[in-house]
């Protein structure tokens, strides 16, 4: 073969390269064109009913009733009459369960009842440490068993001297000018060893 005629031949194209690729666009443009001529009953079309129930949320306002709650007092209680009092002669009662001290001092005291003010009526507790007290009648006094703190009763309950720091709770007094009678009708603090008077 003479140089010339390999020359040619190198030159020329593969044909088999050639007819692959045009076989292939052939087929890419027979597809395409198949796609867009045929008849469109022919391509299935699938429908589907979809049922939708739509609920309206509405918001209702409505008053529930709230138990009532039981309002805790103190009692009215009939501690003793005028008459059955002595001057400096104390007398204990029993008052929303709890020891009380009732007095007439003989002199006007704060938060005294009666004829002349001076019926007073005091927790029997010391509120240092919940001690016992005992009416001392020379000094209008009450004095804690336990370490001798003494509270003035025509003064309030204040701590005179001791190691309490606060005063004696005192109860407050109703008193009926028609009959005598002494009435409990509440405490004025709270009483040592109680986080509630009423519980």
């Amino acid at each position: 073969m003479s140089e010339g005629e390999k020359r040619e031949e190198v030159k020329r194209p593969d044909t088999t390269r050639r007819a692959v690729v045009a076989a292939a666009g052939a087929l890419v443009v027979g597809g395409v064109v198949g796609y867009l001529l045929a008849p469109r009953g022919a391509v299935e079309t699938v429908t589907q009913t979809v049922t939708q129930t739509v609920t309206q949320t509405q918001t209702v306002t409505q008053q529930v009733p709230q138990p009532v709650p039981q309002a805790k007092a103190y009692e009215r209680v009939r501690l003793a009459n005028i008459r059955d009092l002595a001057n400096k002669r104390p007398v204990v009662r029993q008052y929303m369960g709890l020891n009380v001290l009732l007095v007439k001092l003989g002199e006007r005291a704060v938060g005294g009842v009666g004829p002349d003010g001076d019926v007073v009526a005091f927790v029997n507790v010391c509120t240092h440490m919940g001690g016992p007290l005992i009416y001392v009648p020379d000094t209008n006094c009450a004095v804690c068993q336990l370490h001798y703190t003494q509270f003035d009763l025509a003064r309030g309950g204040k701590q005179v001297t001791g190691h309490a720091t606060e005063y004696l709770p005192q109860v407050e007094l109703e008193y009926d000018e028609k009959t005598g009678d002494i009435y409990a009708v509440s405490i004025n603090q709270l009483v040592y060893g109680k986080y509630d008077n009423l519980a």
